[in-house]
């Protein structure tokens, strides 16, 4: 019999876990007990049935699901193996799943509540898209009816939009993180084309492997399907890509029952990936309709401010002539009260007027003498006479 060290059966033991299992992961379901987080690095929990227990081991990177406690039902995915310093049998944990959908809900829940905390839902800081937006970068399965849908409701809407489809995976284990790098690259108006494989759809490309674009809307879209396979539009990394986005985000789901996170943290929501596509761009008729409705409104406005400046002038010109015309009959009036103090008018009339050697107008006797000479202009003509006698009014 060899006699073994300590250190040299535990590794023995793990050599013979990884021959066993030659290195495959192996896969076991469990209620969580004792759930803890070990300075932050580290997670650890007991997985148990009615039979058994088994201790869970794996850095807090590897969390990337939603949160879990105990009690919660869970798949978790690893190898076993025995940590020489403790002597302890582990599995170390390469990734955990919710089992079952009662205990999806339960952690959704729970990652909900914490999402909310934070102001990731929160209405007041969505934005609106763009009214005409040009160019939409379109994340989606290519395989997926959804995209179809997309494309077509699109092009019977609205043409000449510039569209890059980032094509993903749209549920299972690497849907998250290919969601993420697509939603990430888009934000910076970066073309992967390990992401934008098809030349019907994406944009023109240059001669090296990204190119630069910028975007004016954001669009992520998938059919319906079940809680489990939405997940990745629950996965926590995946919200907070979409809460981060610098451009306008769109999100649609073809499915009623149950939102998920990624809708509700986008800008907009939509239905279905066929309201996505309402959502995102006006009809054309639509729009040429109301493109004619402005144009009649703008005649109809010119044509009543027209209006309203020609009666205007009609009256300034109106109340110009009338004015005109009172200055007018003030000069004729003023002319005829000028005219009938002009001497010569009172001769025209009939009268004399009387006037001494030194042409003063004289009305009375007083500064006369006999023998002056008077000048008298009447209508015909003047005369000359030589006063004899002077008499005087007696006054009474």
């Amino acid at each position: 019999m060899q006699i073994m060290s300590v250190s040299g059966f535990l590794a023995y033991v793990n050599e013979t876990f990884k021959a066993i299992w030659d290195a495959q992961e192996v896969a076991i379901e469990g209620e969580v007990f004792g759930y803890r987080l070990s300075q932050g690095q580290w997670v650890s929990f007991d997985l148990k049935d009615a039979d058994g227990l088994v201790n869970i081991f794996l850095p807090v990177w590897k969390m990337q699901g939603p949160p879990i406690e105990d009690g919660m039902r869970v798949r978790v995915f690893g190898l076993p193996r025995v940590y020489p310093k403790y002597g302890k049998f582990s599995l170390s944990a390469e990734r955990i799943e919710i089992a079952g959908e009662g205990g999806l809900r339960k952690a959704l829940a729970l990652l909900r509540q914490r999402l909310e905390q934070e102001g990731l839902f929160d209405s007041s800081r969505k934005r609106q898209l763009p009214r005409f937006p040009m160019r939409i970068a379109l994340i989606a399965s290519r395989e997926s009816a959804a995209y179809g849908d997309f494309i077509r409701i699109l092009n019977e809407r609205w043409r000449g939009l510039e569209i890059d489809l980032y094509h993903v995976l749209v549920q299972g284990e690497n849907a998250p993180g290919q969601i993420v790098r697509a939603i990430e690259w888009a934000g910076r108006g970066v073309i992967d084309h390990a992401l934008v494989p098809d030349p019907m759809v994406a944009g023109p490309k240059g001669p090296g492997r990204n190119e630069l674009r910028p975007y004016d809307a954001l669009v992520l879209t998938r059919g319906g399907g079940s809680l489990e396979e939405l997940m990745a539009f629950n996965d926590e990394r995946v919200v907070r890509a979409l809460y981060g986005s610098k451009i306008p985000t769109l999100v649609g789901i073809g499915h009623e029952r149950d939102l998920t996170f990624a809708e509700e943290v986008a800008d907009v929501r939509a239905s279905t990936p066929t309201d996505c596509a309402r959502r995102l761009v006006s009809d054309r008729q639509d729009v040429l309709y109301e493109l004619a409705t402005l144009e009649r409104g703008i005649s109809e406005a010119l044509e009543f401010r027209v209006d309203q400046w020609r009666e205007t002038i009609a009256n300034s010109i109106d109340v110009a002539l009338r004015w005109i015309k009172g200055l007018e009959d003030r000069r004729a009036s003023l002319t005829r009260l000028f005219q009938s103090f002009d001497p010569r008018s009172v001769v025209q009339r009939g009268y004399a007027i009387i006037s001494d050697g030194t042409g003063q107008v004289r009305t009375a006797l007083k500064g006369l003498r006999p023998q002056d000479t008077l000048t008298i202009a009447m209508r015909d003509g003047t005369a000359e006479t030589l006063i004899q006698s002077l008499y005087a009014k007696k006054e009474k």
